[in-house]
C-alpha cells in the first residue's frame, strides 16, 4: 500500500506575470511574421539561417567565444525558451496556462503556430524543446557567470550592461518556476504523465546542473535551483536506484536550505524537500539517523508554513507519512496515532474540489489500514477502506495517480476480506488491481508494484477456490514485478518473498521440486536484502523458514530442519517487527523442533510465552485483546506439555501462569499496592498510581467523562499513551536496586503459596497430552499424567454437554419446575462418569485424598481449554447402588482462572464492618422469576438483624446497585443474566431498566468486597473461544474485588434458587460470629448437598450448575 509524498519547485520572484507580458508582447512586435509564418521544425532552422559580424558582436557582449548568433536572434531563443515552459507541463495544464488572463489574453496568438501545436502535444518536437531549452539555459548561465566572464575576458564586467543585455533571458528562466507554482507546484516531470525514459531525466538534470553551476550563491535563486535540482535527483534515484543520486538529491536539498536565511517565507520548502529525500534514503539503507532527521525536517517545515497557507495540507501530509515510517520501523503507537492526526488535519484543511483532496484521502485510509493491522480495530479497517474509495472517486479516469489509488483500494479490500472472509472483497480487490495494471503503460516506474498487488488476490483466491488459472496467473504477476524491479530497489525484497510465496503454494498443489527450490531462493534472496533491524526481516525470515521445513517434510533432509529452526529463531527473537508474525515464527519454530527433536525445543517454547503478552497489549481495549488472544490460547498448553514431556514441569506451571488470563492479570496488575516502590521513589510510586488508575477506568479523564467532548478515537489515542508511559514507569522502577522483577511473571517458588489452605491442581489439555500439575504448600510440583484424557475426548464431552444443555432449555433462569427433557440425566451420568475416571480421580488417588465425607478438605481447579466449560465439580458415578462414587465425597471444590489470582484473593486487607446487598429484579428479562422474592425473605430471615441493604424491583437500578455495591461488602444478586457471544465484556445482569456489564464491573474497585452470590443464568459460563481468559461474570466479580463467588455455570431452576440460598446462609451463618467469606464453599457444598437429599427427584442438571471461585 502506497503513501504519496509530495515536494514542490521553487520561484524566486513575485512578478513574473508581468515580465511575461513583457517579453511576449515585445517578441510579437519585434518577430510577429517570424513567429507566426513558423512551424516548430522551420522554427528551428531558422535559427541557423542567421548571419552576423561574430567578431563584432563577441567585442560588444564580451561574452567571447559564444556564438554571436545566438545573440543576435535573442527574441528567437525567448520563444524557444517559453516553448520548453510549456514543455513541462501536461496537456491540460498547458491549456490552463495558456487561457489565464494574466499571462495574455491571446497567448496562443502571439506565439503562433509551435505553442497551439504544444498544446495538443508535443511529443513529436522532443528533440527540438530540448536544445531550445538547454541552449536557452547556457546563454543564461553564461550571461549570469561574473567569475566565467572574468576567466573569459580577462576583465570585469559591466553589472548593468550585462543585466541589460540578458534581462529577458533571466526573466524566464523565474517564469518557469513561477508557472509550474501556479500550476499546483508540479510540472509533468514531477508526475508521472510527461516523463517517459531515462535519456529525458538524465538531460534535465544536466541542464539543472549547469544552472546551478553558473549561478553565484549570492544570487537569490540560487536555493530554489538547488532544490529543484535535488528533486530531480530524488526522481530519479526512486526509478533507477542509484544511491549516489539520492546521497546527491540530500546534499543539494541540504545546500538550499543553508542559503535560504531564517524567517524567509520560501524556507519551509527546501525544509520539506530535504526530509522527503532523507526518508527515502533510509527506506533504501535504513539508518534511523537519516530517519530521525527527516521526520524533523518535515515538522520544521510544518512549523514555519502558517495557518492557511496552501502549502499546509502537503506538509502535514507529509509529516504524517514520516512518523507511518518510523512507526513502521520501529513499533511506537504514538508514531502511527500522530501520523493520523496530520493526516486528518490535511484531509480537514483541503476544500473539497480541491485537486489535493484525493491524495490526502489516500494517504490518511492507507495510515488507517497500518493502524488496523498493529490493533485490530474494525474502525479502523472501516475508515481507511472509505478514505480510499473517496480517493478513487474523487480521481478523474486519465489522471496519473489513479493506478496507484485504485491499487491501494485493492489492498485495504482484501485486508477485509482476510480479516472477515467475504469473498466478495477478494473479487473486488481483484478488479481494482487489474485496473491499476491495465492504466500504468509500460515502463511505468510503478508497474512492478502494481503487477505485484494483483498477484496476492488471485493466490488468496486460489487458496480458496482451487482454480489454477488464479494460480498461474498470479504467479506470473509476482514474477513480472520481480523481473521489471532495479536491483537496489526497496521493495524488491518483498515482491521477491511473495514470489517465493506463490511457487510455495503451487508445489502444495503439484508437487513439482523445482518450485520449493525456487521459492527457497526467492525466500533467501528477499532475506539477504534486507538488513538486520529492519521491520519486515522477521516476515522474511518466516517465509524462509516456511519453505525449507515444506521441502524437509517432503524430502526429510535433516539440514533443511535445521536451516528452518535458524530461520524461525531469528524471526521470532527480533527485537522489531510485528508480534503477531513473530510469534506465528514462534510456534513454528516449536513445530519443526519437535518433530526433529531438537534441542532448542523449550527456547522455543519460552520465546512464544513472552511474545504473547505484546500480542495482547495493555494498550488495546479489551475486546482487541481478547480477539487476538483466541488464536493463540493453544500455543501456552502446547508450551506447558512440551515442558512436561522433558520433565520440566515447574516450567509448565510457570508458562501456564504467564500465558493464560492475560487480561486479568494486567488488571491484576493495574491494581498492584506499591508500598515498597513509594518507600523508595515517592514520585515514581506516585505516577505509577495515576496512570493505572487512568488506564483502568478506561483512560476517560473526569473532564471528558463530564463533559464527552472527547471522539472514540481521541480516547482509544490516550489510552495508548497511558499504556505506553505505564511501560516506561515500570521499566524505571525495574532500573531501581531490588526491584529488578517487579511485576515480572511470578515464579515458581512464589506461585506455590497458594495452596495454603490445599491444593491447586491445573489441568492442562493439549494435542501433544494432556496431564495434571498440582502444587502443594512446601512440596515440589507433583505431576499427574493422565494418560486416558485426550484433547480430542475432552472436545467430544464438550460437544455433548453442550447438546444435553442446549436440549434441555438451561440457558436462562426461568420456571421450570424441574421439566428438564427426560434422558437428561443419562447423558448427564454419562459425561461426569468420564470425567471421573479419565481425569478427577487420578489427581485424587495421586494426592491420597480419602473417602471420608465428614472431613473434607479443599481443592482448587485451575482448569485450560474446553475442560473450562466441564463440571468437574461434580465429577463421578452416580449409580443407586453401592457403586455410586464422586468428588462430593472426597473434596470441597473450588474454581480459580489463575495461581496469582488465588494469591491476591488470600492478601486481603483488614476486614472492614459485616454489611450485607442483597438486589433482586425479576422482570427485567426474557421471563418472569417469581421466586426471587421468596428468596429474598430467606435471606433476610437468616441475616436477621446484621446490617444489610435490600434493593427490589424498580429500586435495583444499574447505578443504586453499583453504589451499594460501594457501600457493602458482602453481596447477593437475585436476577436474569446474559452471555454476549460477539462481545463477552457485554455480558451483563438484568437490572431494572438496564444492564450492569461485565465491561463495568472490572472496572470497580471494591478493596474491601469480600463475597458475592451470583443467584443468576451463566454467570460463569465464559467464552468458549477464549477458555484461557476467564471471560464471565464471576471473573470480574473476582477482579473487581470480591475474593469469593459463588455462582452458575448455566441456568438454574427459579424454585430451587431459593432453598439453595436458604441452605447456604444457614450454614454460614450458623454460629452467629461475622460471617466468613473463606467458609463459602464449604456453605455451597453442603447446601447443593442437602438439595440433593431432600429433593429425591431432582434433576442433575437442576443442581449442577452452582459453583464456587476464590478463596
Amino acid at each position: 500500500m502506497s503513501i504519496t509524498s509530495s515536494f514542490k519547485v521553487d520561484s524566486d520572484s513575485p512578478c513574473s506575470a508581468f515580465i511575461f507580458r513583457e517579453i511576449t508582447t515585445e517578441l510579437s512586435t519585434q518577430d510577429d511574421h517570424f513567429l507566426k509564418d513558423s512551424s516548430p521544425l522551420v522554427l528551428e532552422l531558422k535559427l541557423n539561417e542567421r548571419t552576423v559580424d561574430k567578431t563584432d558582436l563577441s567585442r560588444e557582449s564580451g561574452l567571447g567565444v559564444w556564438d554571436a548568433n545566438e545573440l543576435l536572434i535573442l527574441p528567437e531563443i525567448t520563444t524557444h525558451f517559453t516553448l520548453s515552459v510549456f514543455a513541462d507541463l501536461g496537456a491540460s495544464e498547458r491549456q490552463l496556462v495558456a487561457s489565464q488572463e494574466i499571462y495574455g489574453p491571446n497567448l496562443c496568438d502571439r506565439l503562433g503556430e509551435p505553442v497551439a501545436i504544444l498544446l495538443d502535444g508535443y511529443e513529436n518536437y522532443p528533440s527540438m524543446i530540448l536544445k531550445a531549452k538547454v541552449t536557452a539555459e547556457d546563454i543564461f548561465g553564461r550571461a549570469l557567470g561574473a567569475e566565467q566572464w572574468n576567466n573569459q575576458t580577462g576583465e570585469a564586467p559591466d553589472p548593468d550592461d550585462q543585466i541589460g543585455r540578458h534581462r529577458n533571458l533571466e526573466s524566464l528562466l523565474r517564469l518557469l518556476s513561477q508557472i509550474n507554482r501556479n500550476s499546483g507546484g508540479r510540472s509533468s516531470f514531477y508526475g508521472s504523465d510527461n516523463f517517459g525514459n531515462r535519456e529525458d531525466i538524465n538531460r534535465k538534470i544536466e541542464i539543472e546542473e549547469e544552472a546551478v553551476r553558473f549561478t553565484p550563491d549570492s544570487h537569490p535563486s540560487k536555493p530554489s535551483q538547488l532544490n529543484n535540482l535535488g528533486n530531480y535527483l530524488l526522481t530519479r534515484f526512486e526509478r533507477l536506484g542509484n544511491i549516489n543520486d539520492i546521497d546527491s538529491a540530500i546534499a543539494r536539498h541540504q545546500a538550499a536550505v543553508n542559503l535560504t536565511p531564517d524567517g524567509h517565507p520560501d524556507k519551509p520548502n527546501p525544509l520539506n524537500n530535504l526530509g522527503t529525500s532523507l526518508l527515502s534514503r533510509f527506506k533504501r539503507l535504513g539508518n534511523l539517523d537519516d530517519l530521525d532527521s527527516g521526520i524533523a525536517r518535515h515538522q520544521a517545515a510544518v512549523n514555519l508554513t502558517p495557518d492557511g497557507h496552501p502549502d499546509k495540507p502537503s506538509r502535514l501530509s507529509n509529516l504524517g507519512n514520516s512518523l507511518l515510517i518510523r512507526f513502521e520501523r520501529l513499533g511506537n503507537l504514538d508514531d502511527v496515532d500522530s501520523g493520523i492526526a496530520r493526516h486528518q488535519a490535511a484531509v480537514n484543511l483541503t476544500p473539497d474540489g480541491h485537486p489535493d483532496k484525493p491524495n490526502q484521502l489516500n494517504n490518511l485510509g492507507t495510515s488507517l489500514l497500518i493502524r488496523f493491522e498493529r490493533l485490530g480495530n474494525l474502525d479502523d479497517l472501516d475508515s481507511g477502506i472509505a478514505r480510499h474509495q473517496a480517493a478513487v472517486n474523487l480521481t478523474p479516469d486519465g489522471h496519473p495517480d489513479k493506478p496507484s489509488r485504485l491499487s491501494n483500494l485493492g489492498n485495504s479490500l482484501l485486508i477485509r476480506f482476510e480479516r472477515l472472509g467475504n469473498l466478495d472483497d477478494v473479487d473486488n480487490a481483484i478488479a481494482q488491481h487489474q485496473a491499476a495494471v491495465n492504466l500504468a503503460p509500460d515502463g511505468h516506474p510503478d508497474k512492478p508494484r502494481w503487477l505485484n498487488n494483483l498477484g496476492n488476490p488471485l493466490l488468496i483466491r486460489f487458496e480458496r477456490l482451487g482454480n489454477l488459472d488464479d494460480l498461474d496467473s498470479g504467479i506470473a504477476r509476482h514474477q513480472a514485478a520481480v523481473n521489471l524491479t532495479p536491483d537496489g530497489h526497496p521493495d524488491k525484497p518483498r515482491r521477491l518473498r511473495n514470489l517465493g510465496n506463490s511457487l510455495l503454494l503451487r508445489f502444495k498443489r503439484l508437487g513439482n521440486l523445482d518450485d520449493v527450490d525456487s521459492a527457497i531462493a526467492r525466500h533467501q534472496a528477499a532475506a539477504n536484502l534486507t538488513p538486520d533491524g529492519h521491520p519486515d526481516k522477521p516476515r522474511w525470515l518466516s517465509s524462509l523458514g516456511n519453505s525449507l521445513l515444506t521441502r524437509f517434510k517432503h524430502l526429510g533432509n535433516l539440514d533443511d530442519a535445521e536451516a528452518s529452526i535458524v530461520q524461525f529463531s531469528a524471526a521470532s527473537s527480533s527485537p522489531v517487527g510485528s508480534p503477531s508474525v513473530r510469534l506465528a515464527a514462534a510456534r513454528q519454530w516449536i513445530c519443526v523442533a519437535s518433530i526433529t527433536h531438537h534441542s532448542s525445543l523449550l527456547i522455543a517454547c519460552e520465546s512464544a510465552i513472552a511474545i504473547i503478552p505484546l500480542v495482547a497489549w495493555l494498550g488495546l481495549s479489551i475486546l482487541n485483546r481478547h480477539q487476538h488472544l483466541a488464536q493463540i490460547g493453544a500455543i501456552v498448553r502446547d508450551a506447558a506439555a512440551i515442558a512436561i514431556l522433558l520433565g520440566q514441569c515447574d516450567k509448565a506451571v510457570e508458562w501456564l501462569e504467564q500465558g493464560r488470563s492475560i487480561v486479568w492479570t494486567q488488571i491484576l496488575q493495574l491494581r498492584t499496592p506499591v508500598d515498597e516502590v513509594r518507600a523508595v521513589e515517592p514520585d515514581l510510586a506516585d505516577r505509577l498510581l495515576h496512570v493505572s488508575s487512568l488506564l483502568d477506568q478506561g483512560a476517560k479523564s473526569t473532564k471528558s467523562r463530564n463533559e464527552g467532548k472527547q471522539s472514540p478515537e481521541e480516547e482509544a489515542r490516550q489510552y495508548r499513551a497511558l499504556a505506553r508511559e505505564h511501560e516506561d514507569i515500570i521499566e524505571k522502577i525495574r532500573s531501581l536496586p531490588r526491584f529488578r522483577d517487579f511485576l515480572r511473571p511470578l515464579k515458581l517458588h512464589r506461585l506455590i503459596n497458594a495452596a495454603k489452605d490445599g491444593p491447586l491442581v491445573i489441568i492442562n489439555v493439549s494435542e501433544i497430552r494432556c496431564d495434571a500439575l498440582a502444587l502443594l504448600y512446601g512440596a515440589d510440583v507433583i505431576h499427574i499424567p493422565l494418560p486416558d484424557l485426550t484433547s480430542k475426548r475432552v472436545t467430544q464431552l464438550q460437544i455433548k454437554f453442550n447438546a444435553l444443555l442446549k436440549s434441555s432449555g438451561v440457558r436462562l433462569r426461568a420456571v421450570r419446575d424441574s421439566e428438564v427433557e427426560e434422558g437428561g440425566d443419562e447423558g448427564c451420568n454419562r459425561i461426569l462418569a468420564e470425567l471421573w475416571d479419565h481425569l478427577v480421580k487420578p489427581v485424587l488417588n495421586s494426592l491420597a485424598f480419602s473417602h471420608d465425607p465428614d472431613t473434607l478438605p479443599r481443592i482448587w481447579w485451575c482448569v485450560t481449554g474446553q475442560v473450562a466449560f466441564l463440571p468437574i465439580h461434580a465429577a463421578g458415578i452416580y449409580d443407586t447402588g453401592d457403586s455410586s462414587e464422586h468428588i462430593h465425597d472426597y473434596a470441597i471444590s473450588s474454581y480459580t482462572p489463575t495461581i496469582s489470582a488465588l494469591l491476591e484473593q488470600a492478601s486481603a486487607p483488614a476486614r472492614k464492618p459485616f454489611r450485607h446487598l442483597s438486589a433482586i429484579e425479576p422482570s427485567s428479562g426474557a421471563s418472569y422469576i417469581p421466586n426471587t422474592e421468596k428468596e429474598l425473605e430467606c435471606i433476610q430471615r437468616r441475616l436477621h438483624n446484621r446490617d444489610y441493604i435490600v434493593l427490589r424491583k424498580a429500586a435495583a437500578t444499574r447505578e443504586r446497585v453499583m453504589n451499594a455495591m460501594k457501600e457493602c461488602n458482602w453481596l447477593h444478586l437475585a436476577c436474569h443474566g446474559t452471555q454476549n457471544a460477539k462481545d463477552p465484556t457485554k455480558s451483563a445482569l438484568l437490572l431494572h431498566g438496564g444492564k450492569l456489564t461485565l465491561e463495568e464491573i472490572i472496572r470497580l474497585k471494591l478493596p474491601h468486597a469480600e463475597f458475592a452470590f451470583l443467584s443468576a443464568c451463566q454467570t460463569m459460563t465464559g467464552d468458549e473461544e477464549l477458555s484461557d481468559e476467564a471471560v464471565h461474570i464471576a471473573g470480574a466479580m473476582s477482579l473487581a474485588g470480591y475474593r469469593s463467588v459463588v455462582a452458575t455455570m448455566w441456568s438454574i431452576e427459579d424454585a430451587l434458587a431459593p432453598k439453595v440460598a436458604d441452605a447456604f446462609y444457614a450454614h454460614l451463618l450458623r454460629d452467629g460470629e461475622r460471617p466468613d467469606n473463606r467458609r463459602a464453599a464449604e456453605a455451597l457444598h453442603f447446601s447443593v448437598k442437602k438439595l440433593r437429599e431432600e429433593e429425591k427427584d431432582i434433576k442433575m442438571l437442576s443442581w449442577l450448575p452452582f459453583v464456587h471461585l476464590g478463596i
